[in-house]
């Protein structure tokens, strides 16, 4: 058993947890979180874990490669879901700029009328 992975990944629970908590993290985004400490507590709490890691990724006896090249997957993960996010988020800043001009356009229109009359 390691130490220092196993109070880091206990410490990355609360802190997520508190962060929930407190509403600065949210939900949909915690899991992610939640499940990278679990598979550190996991990986932390039993050798055999760690070689069967390393089996399953094909790295061979060296556990330290098999979890550094999960916490990769992990974090592309990550990135992966962030930028979908982001996109998402472009798109609707995008309609909601031409929504906004299209308003302002008829606001001058109106005023124009209300000042002809």
């Amino acid at each position: 058993m390691h130490i220092a992975p196993l109070l880091a990944a206990l410490i990355l629970l609360l802190v997520v947890g508190e962060l929930v908590r407190r509403r600065r993290l949210r939900e949909e985004f915690s899991w992610m979180w939640i499940l990278a400490a679990g598979g550190a507590l996991v990986l932390s709490l039993s050798a055999r874990s760690r070689e069967l890691l390393g089996k399953l990724l094909g790295t061979g006896d060296d556990t330290h490669t098999s979890v550094i090249a999960v916490a990769l997957l992990f974090l592309a993960g990550i990135c992966l879901d962030l930028s979908s996010k982001v996109s998402r988020l472009a798109g609707g800043q995008k309609t909601i700029a031409q929504d906004l001009s299209r308003l302002r356009k008829e606001v001058r229109d109106l005023r124009r009328d209300e000042e002809a009359s």
